[in-house]
């Protein structure tokens, strides 16, 4: 997905609202889209967790989980 939202701007995601599936071409959403879930805590959900700095979106890691994911030499 990650790639499929370089194309688009920030405010064109968050003016979708509850998207479905990301292509360069269209941002598909649920129809009406459900009202948001407020959580007690941050919360990662599906092990991805992306942010947009410097005008790109990065795929972040968190400090726990670089031990579990970095690459074995």
């Amino acid at each position: 997905m990650l790639p499929a939202l370089a194309r688009w701007k920030p405010e064109d995601i968050l003016t979708a609202r509850e998207l479905r599936q990301v292509t360069p071409e269209v941002l598909d959403c649920f129809s009406p889209p459900r009202d948001p879930r407020i959580l007690p805590r941050p919360t990662r959900e599906f092990a991805h967790l992306y942010i947009w700095i410097g005008g790109q979106w990065l795929t972040v890691v968190p400090q726990a989980d670089a031990d579990r994911t970095a690459p074995e030499v």
